[in-house]
């Protein structure tokens, strides 16, 4: 119950109400993995890296397999410039769920576009457009970089 009515919030950008639901969760039960999961991904757009990172973290212990956790703490790390350790969690999560290339392969190709190694960067931009071809972020990054897709 605390935590459909914490993505709900999150959904609808109300962070600090799915952080509160996620903390009653945790009070009933702490090794609930993905509401650690939940309110680290809360704490990632409010902007508090660090404590997002700390939850997912959290819920990677509980739940290695937490494909969530690894992307968000990933763009955790990304936003506080640790960019190896951000492409670290992108690779886990690409590797746990195939299907969701998609979504890793943009931030992972965002990850290598600021790390400079912008051949890494264009190949996963491009595996995007090949799971999706009218991604239009995947586009919009490689026309930045002077790549047409």
């Amino acid at each position: 119950m605390h935590l459909d009515h914490g993505r709900a919030c999150l959904n609808e950008d109300k962070y600090d109400d799915a952080i509160a639901c996620c903390d009653k969760a945790i009070a009933h039960d702490p090794d609930e993995a993905t509401a650690y999961a939940l309110r680290g991904s809360a704490y990632l757009h409010k902007g508090e890296f660090d404590r997002a990172i700390f939850d997912c973290s959290g819920a990677i212990v509980l739940r290695p397999d937490d494909v969530v956790a690894y992307a968000a703490r990933g763009c955790a790390y990304l936003e506080k410039g640790d960019v190896d350790r951000a492409i670290d969690d992108f690779d886990l999560a690409i590797e746990l769920n195939p299907k969701w290339t998609k979504t890793y392969a943009l931030l992972r190709g965002c990850a290598y576009n600021g790390k400079g190694e912008v051949d890494r960067a264009i190949a996963d931009f491009r595996k995007v457009l090949e799971i999706d071809p009218s991604d239009q972020d995947a586009k919009d990054n490689l026309r930045r970089m002077g790549v047409m897709p």
